[in-house]
């Protein structure tokens, strides 16, 4: 089950983040840290109703946001899809449920979310260093928009229509 994260999921959301941050250092992608995203950021996707977390068997196996927002920094890409458009950010998948589909899913609701709210197209970036991540994007058709340059490094852009 996939729904909106509630203040009573921040401790919960906040366990499967930093689980995945330590999975994330042994494998040697070095994304996130203290500094991002961390619990503040968590509260005010949550404050903002857009944090969403997938539920199975009272556990939250992960978490996404989903808003309108992008960095500066998507302003020096030249997008091949129109406005309005729909931002990912945030997707993690608690290492215990990784390569079992998890990610497809909320990708998934994502697509159908920008859908029934009218967007034409889906926007987000991926760390360069996290194989796994630009592969599912790219293996569930999101095109290749060029990179920006974050705290932590290179990030490959994509985008994908909504029809």
């Amino acid at each position: 089950m996939i729904r909106k994260s509630v203040s009573n999921d921040l401790i919960k959301i906040e366990k499967v983040l930093e689980d995945v941050k330590a999975h994330m250092c042994i494998k040697g992608i070095d994304q996130w840290d203290s500094e991002y995203p961390n619990k503040d950021i968590l509260k005010q996707d949550i404050k903002h109703k857009a944090g969403y977390i997938c539920i199975e068997n009272g556990e939250i196996l992960s978490y996404m946001v989903l808003n309108e927002s992008c960095d500066k920094e998507y302003n020096l890409l030249t997008w091949k899809y129109a406005s309005p458009f729909l931002v990912i950010h945030r997707l993690f998948v608690s290492p215990s449920a990784q390569g079992k589909g998890i990610s497809s899913k909320m990708i998934k609701y994502a697509e159908l979310y920008a859908l029934e709210n009218s967007y034409r197209s889906i926007r987000l970036d991926a760390f360069s260093l996290n194989e796994i991540a630009n592969a599912v994007y790219l293996k569930k058709g999101y095109e290749f928009a060029g990179t920006v340059i974050f705290r932590k490094g290179l990030f490959n852009c994509y985008e994908k229509a909504i029809k």
